[in-house]
């Protein structure tokens, strides 16, 4: 719900070390590979025990992802292959934090288990409703990205709360796991809705399902 209220605050915030990428010339993949390698450090210190360290390296990574985008914008190179790598980085971070707080706290195995599994549909209506929209003609974001990503309840924002939530009140963590799993799901099922709202139940042309035509 937060994403992209943010990202039109961010440009201004970061514009100075922006600018200085550019200078450089720093590829916004690379910048998104950084933002990864960063997110999967605070995965290894969460598992090793130091969750604050952790959480602050991860926050520092997410404000590094903010970066790739801007960049690419500002200097003409934005790419359907830089989304592409993009998402499936920040997926690959987001999960990594998932394994590193299961081993941070072993006594809650079932639920982060259950966690994973709602990433993976989240992301998969996520990408499945862009696509399928897309193919339709239909527009179901309102943003200059590679993918019409929708408002939702479970963003990348209410995620990096989630986990620092996890950090700073361990005794609670089992419960706001599973309340974390409530939300993704959610999510889920807005986006079906979204989808059958938008999209509707007649097929396409191109679905690939044969056609019984009926002749007088």
């Amino acid at each position: 719900m937060f994403d992209e209220r943010a990202r039109t605050v961010l440009p201004r915030v970061v514009m100075p070390l922006v600018r200085l990428l550019v200078r450089a010339r720093v590829s916004p993949n690379v910048i998104s590979g950084v933002a990864c390698g960063m997110g999967l450090a605070a995965a290894v210190l969460v598992a090793t025990g130091a969750l604050r360290a952790g959480l602050a390296v991860w926050l520092v990574s997410r404000l590094a992802d903010g970066l790739d985008g801007i960049v690419a914008r500002e200097t003409g190179a934005i790419s359907a292959f830089g989304g592409y790598l993009d998402i499936t980085l920040d997926m690959a971070a987001y999960s990594a934090m998932v394994v590193g707080f299961s081993i941070a706290y072993p006594g809650h195995g079932v639920v982060w288990s259950a966690i994973l599994a709602s990433y993976v549909l989240a992301i998969t209506t996520t990408l499945a409703l862009s696509d399928a929209a897309t193919k339709a003609g239909r527009t179901v974001g309102r943003t200059n990205r590679t993918f019409q990503f929708t408002t939702s309840f479970a963003e990348a924002g209410e995620t990096s709360i989630m986990y620092g939530l996890w950090v700073v009140f361990p005794p609670w963590v089992e419960w706001l796991a599973w309340l974390w799993v409530a939300i993704v799901l959610l999510t889920v099922v807005q986006r079906t809705w979204l989808a059958r709202r938008v999209l509707g139940i007649a097929p396409s042309a191109d679905d690939g399902c044969p056609r019984v035509i009926r002749r007088p």
